[in-house]
C-alpha cells in the first residue's frame, strides 16, 4: 500500500484495494482469509505483483546496483520472472549473493532451481561449429547461440521442450476425448488452439518447433478421426482430402524479435 501510495493520491481507491486484499477465499464449503499477499487466482494479483516488483526490484537494480558495477548490466523482467545480464563475471557473482537478501526484505524468496548463475558469453569467432556454452529458459522459450547464415553467432530461441511436449499432449488428449463431435466442431477448435499457441510462439527463428506442433497435431487428429468406428476406415488418402476442406492452421511468424 505505501508503493500504490507513491502514484495514487485517490483515497477511496486505495481503500478498495485495501479491502480486496483482506477478502476471504470460498473453495468449496472451506472459507478462508489470508494474512499475507493478493488472493490466490484474484484478477488484481499479477498487477500489484507487477507494482510490488517495480519497486523491489526494478528501481533498485537500476538506481542502486548498476551505478556500483565495473561493467555493463541489463535487467529482463515480465511479471515474477527475470533474466539479469552482466558483461563481467565478478559483478554477476556479486548480485546474485545480495539478491536473495534484497527479496527477502520483501517477503520474497528465489526459486532455488531457476536461480542460476550461467556463462552466456558469445562464442569465439574462430569456433566455427557446435552451439554456444549455455542455454537457458524464458517465458517458454529456450534461449542459445547459434550461427547466423552470414556466419556469425547470434541469440536465437525456440520453444521450450517441456512446452512443446506439453503442447503436443493437450492437443492429443483432446482429439482423443472429442473424436466423436462432429468434424466442423473440431476442426474450429484445432484452429483456435494451434492459432493461440502460433500467436505466442511465432517469433523469426523458431519456426521449426511451430512446426513439429503443426504435424503432431495433424497426425492426433488423423489417429482418432480413425478410431471413431470400428466399421469403416480413415485413411491418410481420404485424410488429406478432408485437410483441403478443414486445413489446419500453418506455421508462422508473428514477431520479429531480431533483424
Amino acid at each position: 500500500m505505501e508503493m500504490l501510495q507513491k502514484r495514487v493520491a485517490d483515497g477511496s481507491l486505495l481503500r478498495l484495494i485495501g479491502k480486496c486484499l483482506h477478502v476471504g477465499i470460498l473453495d468449496g464449503e472451506a472459507y478462508s482469509e489470508p494474512s499475507e499477499g493478493t488472493v490466490q487466482g484474484s484478477t488484481m494479483s499479477p498487477i500489484l505483483g507487477n507494482i510490488y516488483l517495480h519497486y523491489a526490484l526494478d528501481l533498485w537494480f537500476a538506481r542502486e546496483v548498476k551505478p556500483r558495477l565495473r561493467g555493463k548490466a541489463i535487467l529482463v523482467r515480465f511479471a515474477d520472472d527475470a533474466v539479469l545480464g552482466f558483461e563481467r563475471q565478478d559483478d554477476a557473482e556479486k548480485v546474485k549473493a545480495v539478491l536473495g537478501k534484497r527479496m527477502a526484505r520483501f517477503g520474497l524468496t528465489l526459486h532455488p532451481e531457476k536461480t542460476r548463475l550461467l556463462n552466456f558469453r558469445r562464442p569465439s569467432r574462430s569456433q566455427r561449429k557446435g552451439k554456444g556454452p549455455s542455454t537457458f529458459d524464458f517465458l517458454g522459450f529456450t534461449w542459445f547461440w547459434r550461427r547466423s547464415r552470414n556466419g556469425a553467432w547470434v541469440v536465437a530461441c525456440k520453444t521450450g521442450r517441456a512446452r512443446l511436449s506439453r503442447a503436443m499432449k493437450s492437443v492429443y488428449d483432446w482429439c482423443r476425448s472429442h473424436r466423436h463431435q462432429p468434424v466442423k466442431e473440431q476442426h474450429a477448435a484445432l484452429t483456435r488452439k494451434l492459432r493461440g499457441h502460433f500467436n505466442y510462439f511465432g517469433v523469426n527463428g523458431n519456426v521449426r518447433s511451430l512446426g513439429l506442433l503443426a504435424r503432431s497435431a495433424q497426425h492426433s487428429w488423423f489417429k482418432w478421426l480413425n478410431r471413431r468406428s470400428q466399421r469403416a476406415r480413415l485413411t491418410w488418402e481420404r485424410f488429406t482430402d478432408l485437410l483441403k476442406d478443414f486445413p489446419l492452421p500453418l506455421p508462422r511468424v508473428v514477431v520479429r524479435i531480431w533483424r
